[in-house]
């Protein structure tokens, strides 16, 4: 797997199925000259620890992976790069950079670049100047969407078709930043905007790889799916795309944010479950074993 920013790893070229799977928040470096009133614990909550490993099992069947090497307390993958609120800015944004577009993300302060780490716990000691928030975007949001774009496309003029998963975790229960706050969540969500971004027959099977295996699921509630399936997923043009969100309590030990006892057994669940996928895309490519 390449390293900095954008980690990739790519299956055996005999092996290549159009299967992409991204991790955009399981990333852990900071810039060096990063600073946060948020203390490391905080910092930890916004992590999808561990997903890309989770998902990494994939390679194996023909999938490629792309992963951020950057946190999301950094700079968001999953949010466009003009959700910004110009409140966390010491200057205004300069129109040559192009407009900002906040949404309910910034609102809730959970835009491309957090107001706060957890509700009533700010990130930053003051304000932003522009040029640093543009410096992060140059320098790992844009090449991380660079990257996932490129593996998507290539695929998708290789073969016809693309299948893309994107990866998540979610706290065991919400907090007040979150659409569904207080409330316990089920063990896997799956956004596909409602049947907009991935082919019923894609998300159907994924839903029953899950439930075959004894886990919760609901369907876009209460995540549809974020700026990377909306980015990508285009079923009409053979271009589909499935947020998982996967809760945290199956594999980890919330509190200190380590792997729990449960954690070897649920990644095998995850990697019999992307061998069925790639199973799948063969299927509908024609591509043999």
């Amino acid at each position: 797997m390449t390293g900095g920013p954008v980690l990739i790893r790519l299956p055996v070229p005999d092996l290549t199925l159009p299967l992409v799977f991204d991790s955009p928040h399981s990333g852990t470096h900071f810039p060096d000259d990063f600073t946060s009133l948020a203390t490391a614990a905080e910092l930890r909550t916004a992590w999808d620890a561990h997903v890309d490993d989770l998902w990494a099992g994939a390679t194996t069947f023909g999938a490629s992976l792309i992963a951020a090497g950057f946190p999301r307390a950094l700079i968001d993958a999953n949010r466009a790069p003009d959700d910004l609120d110009p409140a966390l800015l010491d200057a205004p944004w300069p129109d040559a950079w192009g407009a900002l577009s906040p949404t309910r993300y910034s609102q809730r302060g959970m835009g491309l670049i957090r107001r706060d780490i957890l509700p009533g716990r700010p990130m930053h000691a003051g304000r932003l100047s522009p040029a640093t928030v543009r410096d992060w975007i140059t320098r790992y949001h844009a090449p991380y969407h660079a990257a996932l774009s490129a593996r998507i496309d290539t695929l998708h003029a290789q073969f016809g078709a693309v299948w893309h998963i994107d990866c998540h975790s979610m706290k065991s229960r919400a907090n007040a930043m979150n659409i569904d706050h207080g409330a316990a969540r089920p063990d896997i969500v799956l956004g596909d905007l409602d049947g907009q971004s991935a082919s019923a027959g894609f998300s159907d099977l994924v839903a029953r790889a899950f439930t075959d295996r004894g886990y919760s699921v609901a369907r876009n509630a209460p995540y549809k799916g974020g700026y990377i399936v909306q980015r990508h997923g285009r079923p009409g043009a053979q271009r589909h795309s499935l947020q998982i969100e996967i809760n945290r309590a199956l594999y980890l030990d919330e509190a200190r944010a380590e792997k729990s006892p449960a954690y070897a057994a649920f990644r095998q669940d995850l990697t019999d479950i992307s061998q069925q996928l790639a199973d799948y895309v063969r299927a509908q490519t024609g591509r043999a074993k």
